[in-house]
């Protein structure tokens, strides 16, 4: 019995797509083409795999058996050809790299750029996606690498985590804000006065936030009043409502040079995020992943020291906190 992996690829387009004609223009296929391959399918395994009488091409009960195996193996059979590809080297492999927003915006697409401009040969995949996404779609093997968040990632043995770098946060508001004009300092409670804008909150950090939210049960996690997952939209409604915002402070320097930002009087030890790369334990690293990696370590090493110097520049010019 041989069988070839495009011959398993077409019949499974035929049971996705519930036909033959649909199927073939899936695969870029003329349909006696691709009922060839399926009927050759079928003789090397000696046993019909649909039923072709219905209105609808059903699978047969070997059918049935044969595709619960079928995505299986082409997905290993792709794995492996990542992998060797990867053993290549840079000039002809592949790079899928998924980052949270932040972390993309702080330092994970110039890595990538540097990257392509030293390799031009390497073929690229950039996602940018909420934290949680990130970790999910590593664990699917649909990125080699993932860059973000990494603070709720615990007791995971099958994936690694490294840290990267540890970035403080502040709250932020528009300029005006009445927070801005108080003599005392700053409390939760004053915070909680206030809607908060920006992305779902990890649960870890569910009593530090402010209290305006509801939580997530089927994730865990806190969700604000005003849901936005892109900076750039958060810093424009927080910039004409009384809404407050969090952030690290390089992302709002625009903004706040512009004057169309604050950054508040509150600062405390437990407003910061920790940054890393998460790839599955099991799954060789590719020389692209490394290089990656060793560019984003590089680029950091910037941005934290800018991050610090501005965060003592903005409470310099702000209340001193409680």
């Amino acid at each position: 019995m041989r069988m070839k992996l495009r011959q398993i690829a077409h019949a499974l387009a035929v049971s996705r797509h519930g036909g033959f004609r649909r199927a073939a223009e899936a695969q870029h296929l003329s349909q006696p083409a691709l009922s060839r391959s399926i009927h050759n399918l079928e003789e090397a395994l000696g046993v019909p795999l649909f039923d072709r009488e219905s209105s609808e091409v059903t699978l047969t009960p070997y059918g049935e058996v044969f595709l619960r195996r079928a995505e299986a193996i082409l997905a290993e059979a792709a794995e492996l050809e990542r992998e060797m590809s990867a053993m290549k080297g840079l000039g002809v492999g592949r790079l899928a790299v998924g980052m949270s927003v932040t972390a993309a915006r702080l330092s994970g697409v110039r890595a990538m750029a540097q990257l392509l401009g030293e390799h031009p040969g390497l073929q690229a995949r950039l996602e940018t996606r909420p934290c949680r996404d990130v970790e999910r779609r590593v664990r699917s093997r649909q990125v080699d690498i993932g860059f973000g968040e990494i603070g709720h990632l615990h007791d995971t043995p099958e994936l690694e985590v490294e840290a990267v770098a540890r970035h403080e946060m502040v709250f932020y508001c528009r300029t005006g804000h009445p927070l801005l004009d108080r003599d005392d300092a700053l409390s939760h409670a004053d915070l909680d006065e206030y809607p908060f804008a920006g992305i779902p909150i990890p649960f870890r950090l569910a009593r530090l936030f402010p209290h305006n939210r509801h939580l997530d049960q089927d994730t865990g996690e806190l969700f604000p009043p005003i849901l936005v997952e892109d900076l750039e939209a958060a810093c424009n409604i927080v910039a004409r409502t009384d809404a407050l915002g969090v952030a690290v402070p390089l992302l709002l320097e625009p903004w706040l040079q512009r004057g169309e930002l604050a950054v508040l009087p509150f600062r405390r030890p437990w407003l910061r995020v920790d940054y890393g790369f998460i790839t599955l334990a099991s799954r060789a690293t590719a020389p692209a992943v490394e290089l990656f990696k060793d560019q984003v370590r590089e680029l950091e090493l910037e941005v934290v020291a800018r991050n610090e110097a501005l965060l003592e520049e903005v409470f310099q010019a702000a209340a001193p906190a409680a």
